[in-house]
């Protein structure tokens, strides 16, 4: 093998853990289920962000998370009532769906793209 093989190896290689590093998760199930520890809020006093820590479940991908919240992120509760980003408190038993990408930090970074909270 030459030099320029080996190079191309190493950079596709390369490529493809930074993909994985930070990939997206393109379906609607639920990337975490537990309980909001910490409400992270913006610089005008508005929840931004929740820490969720749970167990990691037959249907579920992570024990933590950072989650952001946008204003497109849906908060449900089981019977359907829509919330608000505010509503959310420290305690809360939550299940999250995430969108875009999940940076693959410890705990993860994700946003929301539904957050239901369970009764």
């Amino acid at each position: 093998m030459n030099v320029k093989n080996a190079l191309l190896i190493v950079v596709t290689l390369s490529l493809l853990f930074a993909v994985i590093g930070c990939g997206t998760n393109g379906s609607d199930s639920v990337g975490i289920r537990g309980e909001i520890t910490e409400i992270i809020l913006d610089d005008d006093e508005k929840v931004a962000a929740v820490l969720v820590e749970g167990k990691v479940e037959s249907d579920t991908v992570y024990d933590k998370a950072r989650v952001a919240i946008a204003k497109d992120s849906v908060i449900l509760k089981t019977n359907g009532q829509e919330l608000q980003p505010q509503d959310l408190e420290q305690g809360m038993k939550v299940e999250v769906v995430f969108q875009g990408p999940v940076a693959e930090s410890y705990p993860v970074q994700a946003q929301a793209k539904a957050i239901r909270v369970l009764d």
